[in-house]
Order: structure tokens, then sequence, then C-alpha cells
């Protein structure tokens, strides 16, 4: 990750560069960490600019960790511009605030307006910059300039000081790069194509009249005439991670270990409700809680998410292990050495495993034709764990013979 010493840094001629909106103002927990960082490895662009809030607030030990982060897993020039959660000690780790790129073929502008104003010094670095005029002008700040989509920008007043100074060369700024609103629109400014996307790490937002994007960033690049061009790119956390295989041992036992300590606390805390101490209940479901996000988080760690249709095929392929051969042979197993209970759990599992195995089968000949699944409302047995769909035909669990209202719908 560059510190910028200066405000005009020449650069070599480049393909294009990556811009990524919006990655720490969530947090650094490591489901958002592995979003930014299935993004940087997944970036084409020969530099990279992060369009600010890269830490949930600029305080020292936030910078350290995501730039150690970022060194690790980037091997190209990253390039920062100031957001509103980039405070304190942003100027100690990436410098000036107000600087630009240039090369023969483009002129890339960052500007600070982390405080919703353009500064008379952000001002003046802008007029001195626009004199290196290239054919390709792109101008980045955080926060959006007023737009048709939403309220959360600049003042007019304010845009009105960077709309006076770019006049004369406004024809060849092809575009404004911002983030901010952390999700994704494109707009029509002054003549100037707007770019607002902040999905590189943070929860998306909600914003009227815009459907809301999944994790993003945006590539762009030069056609054939040397005009710049831009794509956006969906984080896919489909390039493969060279994770050595001791760290991925670790990794995997530890997501095992956090998946069983969650269903155990939380267990514990239904028993110690049984047994009137609903103090200790409190404590467990707090630790059951804990162990899920830990699990989470090793999870992400372990670069395992999939995308939607591989996901499900993934999972038929575990189910039907499931059915047809851990749990039948589990079963028999059980039975030859009359320990009847674990029989008992293991038939249960396995005749619910199947109605999972025939569902998710369904649901791959579907999205292979059409991008969801229609929508049901599905119920589960709390007894034994068997889904069930079409509850008016049901008296009892079919499996289990638990009644109705042990039989509960899925939020």
């Amino acid at each position: 990750m560059e510190k910028v010493d200066r405000e005009n840094i020449e650069i070599q001629p480049i393909r294009g560069f990556t811009f990524i909106g919006d990655p720490g103002c969530d947090g650094l927990g490591v489901e958002i960490m592995s979003i930014f960082n299935s993004a940087c490895h997944e970036a084409a662009g020969d530099i990279m600019l992060i369009g600010g809030d890269i830490v949930p607030n600029g305080t020292n030990h936030f910078y350290k960790n995501v730039i150690a982060m970022a060194d690790a897993v980037i091997e190209k020039p990253v390039y920062v511009l100031a957001g509103n959660h980039d405070t304190l000690d942003y100027e100690t780790f990436f410098g000036k605030k107000n600087y630009f790129l240039y090369n023969d073929d483009l002129l890339l502008i960052v500007l600070d307006n982390s405080k919703r104003v353009f500064s008379q010094e952000t001002l003046d670095m802008l007029q001195r910059a626009i004199k290196f005029e290239r054919d390709n002008i792109v101008i980045a700040f955080h926060i959006p300039p007023p737009n048709t989509i939403t309220g959360n920008s600049v003042s007019q007043e304010e845009w009105d000081k960077v709309l006076e100074i770019i006049l004369p060369v406004k024809e060849k700024v092809r575009y404004i790069l911002c983030g901010h609103i952390h999700s994704y629109f494109e707009d029509d400014v002054n003549g100037i194509k707007l770019i607002a996307t902040g999905g590189g790490g943070a929860r998306i937002e909600e914003v009227e009249g815009i459907d809301a994007p999944y994790y993003h960033f945006v590539e762009f690049s030069f056609d054939s005439n040397g005009r710049l061009s831009h794509s956006r790119k969906q984080v896919s956390f489909s390039t493969a991670y060279n994770i050595p295989s001791e760290v991925r041992e670790s990794l995997e036992k530890a997501f095992a270990g956090e998946c069983q300590a969650h269903i155990r606390y939380r267990l514990y805390a239904e028993d110690a409700l049984r047994n009137n101490k609903p103090g200790l209940a409190q404590l467990f479901y707090a630790a059951s809680d804990s162990e899920l996000y830990h699990a989470r988080n090793f999870f992400y760690a372990m670069h395992n998410f999939k995308q939607p249709l591989e996901a499900v095929r993934e999972s038929i392929v575990n189910e039907a292990e499931e059915v047809e051969t851990i749990y039948a042979n589990a079963l028999n197993t059980a039975r030859q050495h009359g320990t009847g209970l674990a029989a008992y759990a293991f038939e249960d599992a396995r005749r619910a495993e199947s109605i999972h195995l025939r569902l998710l089968k369904e649901t791959e000949n579907t999205l292979t034709a059409k991008p969801d699944v229609p929508e049901k409302q599905y119920f589960t047995c709390t007894s034994c764990g068997y889904t069930i769909v079409d509850i008016g035909s049901i008296k009892y669990c079919p499996v289990c013979g638990a009644p109705l209202d042990k039989i509960q719908m899925v939020e």
C-alpha cells in the first residue's frame, strides 16, 4: 500500500485500474476482510484505488492491521483516498489526502471531501492537477456530488466549487468516482458519468430505487480507441488461495471445534432453563452466539465460500454421502453393537437428510435455468430435524411423530 509523499505521481503505462469502495467502515472482522481480500485477489487492474473508509475509525492499530493484510496479498500499487471514517492517523500511514496520478493516457485526481467540504487546499491542488490535461481524466473523492439517486451527498455549493475549476476540461472528464454509499449506482452529473460504489466489504445498504448489489468492485480499462471504459465485477471468492496445508488443517480443526461448541453451549442453555437457572442459561446462550461467529470467521478464512449453484452442487454431494454412506454405515454399526439410542439418532438424521437431498436436487435443476428458486415456507421438526414444506397435509411429524406444536416455521 502506497504512502503518498507528493501531490503529483507519474506512473507507468497501465492497461487499467481497479476501484474498491468502503471496505472497512463496518469494522475489520474476518468476514469483512475476506470480502476485501477476495476483491483484491480478483482485481485485474495494474493499480488499485480504495474509495475511502478503509478502516472503521482512523486510529493507529486499525491502519496497521489492514495494511499488514493488504501487503500480504496484493502485489501491485494500492492508493487510498480519505473517507469520513479515515481520521486521526490517516496521513501517518497514507500521506497526502490530495494528489494525482498521471501518465500519457490517464489523469487520476484524488480529492479529500471526507468532511463534506472541498477545502481551499483541495481546490488549489485541483487547479494544479488539471494543467496535466489528458484525454482520460478521472476525479475521485469519497462523498458523492449532488445526484438524482441519493441525498447523501455534498452540497450543491461545495460541488460548484469543483465544477467551476474543471469546466475548461469537462469534456475530457470521463468519470467521477465515489464511495460512501454502500451500494452501486451510476448517474449523470453535469454531463459526467458518476459511479458510486461501496461494495468492498461494508454492509450493503438499501437505496431507494436501486436493486441492492452483491459485494463488488469496478474495473476500468482502455478500449481500442484509448478511451476509458468500466465494468462492475461481483466478488466471487473464486481465486484460489495458497493456504499452507498446516494452516488449513488448523483452520478446519478450529471450525469444527467452534461449530460443536456452538451447539453444545446452546443445549446446555436449554437444559439450564429446564433446571430453573435462567442466569446460567443466558451465559451459555451468549457463549453459543460467540462460538457461531468464531466458526463463521474460520470458514471465511478458509476461503470456502461458493457461488450459489456451486454451493448447491457441493451440498448435494455432502448430503448424498450422509444419506447413502455415513449414516447408513453408522446405523448398521450401532445396531450391531446394540446401542439403540445411537441407531435411533442415525436413522432420524438419515431420513431428514434425504429430504434435504431431494430439495437440493430440485433446486439444482431450477438454478440451471433461472436465477432463483420460488420462495416457499419451510418448517422444521424441533424433535428430529425433519424438513417439511406442505405443513397442511400432516397432523404430526412423519418421522418421529412429534405434534404440530413442536414443528416450527423457518424464519
